[in-house]
């Protein structure tokens, strides 16, 4: 199967669930949206956006959730572990490189030159 169209909200959770490396549950993966979010873009992600994006992304089977332990709850519900999938991979990879390779095509239209070069190689490597 070939990569799925993401949005921008989907490409930044599967970003993080990507880098992390490990299964996160819901506030953890606000806490990393967030992070720098507000000093850039002038506003925080909320929990009202992303659990339509966790369901979303689980639908289109990018991501997968499990059930949280007994012993791991703390002070509230069983938590949902959220962790991307090959799919989710293959996805968020896709859109990178178009990402990039569309960012060294606009910097060697301004006329530095090279970039596109250093992209390949990033992108091959």
């Amino acid at each position: 199967m070939g990569p799925v169209k993401i949005s921008g909200v989907d490409e930044d959770i599967l970003t993080v669930l990507k880098d992390q490396k490990r299964e996160l549950y819901g506030l953890e993966i606000l806490d990393c949206l967030n992070l720098d979010r507000e000093r850039f873009l002038g506003s925080e992600f909320g929990f009202g956006s992303l659990y339509p994006a966790l369901n979303r992304l689980v639908k289109n089977a990018l991501i997968t959730w499990r059930w949280g332990d007994e012993n791991e709850v703390s002070g509230g519900g069983r938590r949902k572990y959220y962790k991307i999938t090959a799919l989710g991979l293959k996805s968020l990879n896709a859109v990178q490189q178009y990402r990039t390779r569309l960012a060294g095509r606009v910097l060697e239209s301004m006329g530095i030159k090279g970039f596109r070069s250093w992209v390949m190689m990033k992108i091959l490597n």
